[in-house]
């Protein structure tokens, strides 16, 4: 599981997507799913209580990954999909499920 509140942790993750998925695996789209479970006893980088930041996690899923997109050539052209997130969701995924 990613932190998200760990700068060092999105930034790796971010690579994983652009280099892994991008550039090396040429992937044109995936669903981007599976970003709706943090656990309430997880330990945050910044302290952030767990139970505060359940929600937000799905939310902070989906922006690193559109954050990861307008970070490679032609990442506007990819599609990604999701069906975990909040109302805030739609906002950083491309097509919600």
């Amino acid at each position: 599981m990613v932190d998200f509140t760990n700068p060092d942790a999105r930034v790796w993750i971010k690579n994983v997507i652009k280099d892994n998925l991008v550039k090396e695996g040429r992937a044109g789209g995936w669903m981007h799913d599976f970003g709706e479970y943090m656990p309430f006893d997880a330990v945050l980088h910044d302290g952030t209580d767990a139970f505060v930041y359940h929600n937000k996690y799905a939310d902070e899923w989906q922006a690193v990954c559109q954050e990861a997109m307008d970070e490679v050539e032609q990442g506007y052209e990819i599609v990604w999909f999701s069906r975990s997130g909040s109302t805030m969701t739609p906002g950083h995924a491309r097509l919600m499920w």
